[in-house]
């Protein structure tokens, strides 16, 4: 059975988008089964980040409301082979939640991991999918605006059932500067009151897409790590030196 995570934050530009991508590249490196469902309606995205401009025919909304079939909304990143659903066209499209519900079931049957990119902050259709989900990884930067707004998403949806929550700090950068309010990464953790999964060096120009490898250095060892933490698995923060 697979297991639907759901990545969430409190405002916008912290990399959600991105690191969902890097970690759907870095599990299927490790040889499992995953699809990207871009759960934004209005905010088509990821097809450009991936390369794939002009080959959505389906998206999300029309395989949720029949128009379609799942499979074939699905779009193939042929370099590192991701699978992607893309965004709904209409910014205010709204599922029914028996038909998001009956979407998790089948991807959970077909895909060991399901990671739905959602829309930054509180939208209508973010806590119709917590109800669904299994983990929601909930990404900030370190600075105390970004950490309070990711803290009252994440305790919002833990109204909803989302209870396996995980935070990863992005962004993180080598001369981080502290302010009387956030002094260092342990008081970003306080502020968004989630547990760390992680934590991403800030990287000039932001990420690249992900590729076949992983990326050089302590940035590509940090974004391997976090999907092996997230199975379980015991990985060494990597920062800077």
């Amino acid at each position: 059975m697979g297991r639907v995570v759901l990545f969430a934050s409190g405002k916008g530009g912290t990399g959600k988008s991105a690191l969902c991508l890097h970690t759907a590249g870095a599990l299927a490196r490790r040889g499992h089964r995953v699809l990207v469902a871009e759960a934004t309606p209005g905010f088509r995205g990821l097809e450009i980040t991936l390369g794939l401009p002009g080959e959505t025919v389906y998206d999300l909304s029309d395989a949720l409301e029949g128009r379609c079939s799942l499979g074939d909304a699905i779009l193939v990143h042929r370099e590192t082979q991701l699978r992607l659903i893309p965004a709904p066209e209409d910014p205010a499209f709204l599922p029914r939640e028996e038909k998001l519900s009956a979407f998790f079931s089948w991807a959970r049957e077909r895909w060991d991991f399901l990671l739905l990119d959602t829309l930054p902050g509180f939208s209508p259709l973010l806590p119709m999918a917590a109800r669904g989900c299994d983990t929601g990884i909930f990404v900030t930067t370190p600075e105390e605006v970004a950490a309070r707004a990711t803290g009252k998403t994440a305790a919002l949806l833990a109204r909803e059932g989302l209870l396996d929550q995980r935070l990863v700090i992005d962004r993180v950068p080598r001369d981080f500067a502290p302010t009387p309010a956030v002094r260092d990464l342990d008081d970003i953790i306080d502020l968004c009151g989630v547990r760390l999964l992680g934590a991403v060096p800030e990287r000039e120009g932001g990420l690249p897409p992900p590729g076949e490898e992983p990326l050089p250095g302590l940035l590509g060892q940090e974004l391997e790590a976090i999907p092996r933490r997230l199975l379980g698995e015991r990985a060494e923060l990597a920062l800077f030196p």
